[in-house]
């Protein structure tokens, strides 16, 4: 009987003071919920890096990077831009930040009309066209891109900045 009365105090003793060690479940999901937060900002550092060196809004630094990022995206396909989308995260929220342009207007309507070597132009004059609608000079996009690029060859390496440059080839 005592040695049941024993393992009885053992088994609460062990039960009472276990919610006190379930704790690490609670930092398990504190490193999950930072390195959420790690993400995000890492995003907001490209979208901050292109507003202070640019002095634009937040509306138009996520915009025109996502009109950026669309037109690499569109030049390149699918598997090619994997690379890209993988080393910026956040992605998603830039291109869904890109305004959409009229094919038929402004200078990429008129691209359009002009045939073949109009059609291989157009990609780069709808990022202008997307930049206007932005309240973005066109003479940012050089350095937006430069911004980008730098990003991209700092978070993925060499290899997929090339391709980010060979889906913005249309621009410069």
């Amino acid at each position: 009987m005592r040695l049941s009365a024993a393992f009885a105090l053992l088994i609460s003793a062990t039960i009472l003071t276990f919610p006190s060690h379930a704790s690490w479940f609670d930092d398990l999901t504190k490193k999950e919920e930072s390195k959420t937060e790690v993400t995000d900002s890492q995003s907001s550092g490209l979208v901050d890096s292109v507003m202070s060196q640019l002095g634009l809004n937040q509306n138009q630094a996520e915009g025109g990077l996502g009109s950026l990022l669309s037109l690499a995206q569109s030049t390149l396909g699918g598997d090619q831009f994997g690379p890209i989308a993988a080393a910026i995260p956040g992605i998603d929220g830039l291109l869904a930040a890109a305004p959409e342009v009229d094919s038929d207007s402004g200078m990429s309507g008129l691209l359009a009309k002009a045939g073949d070597l109009g059609s291989s132009l157009q990609g780069g004059a709808q990022v202008y066209d997307a930049f206007e609608q932005l309240g973005i000079s066109k003479e940012l996009a050089a350095p937006m891109v430069d911004i980008l690029k730098g990003y991209v060859d700092e978070t993925a390496g060499a290899g997929t900045t090339d391709l980010l440059m060979q889906g913005l080839g249309a621009l410069l």
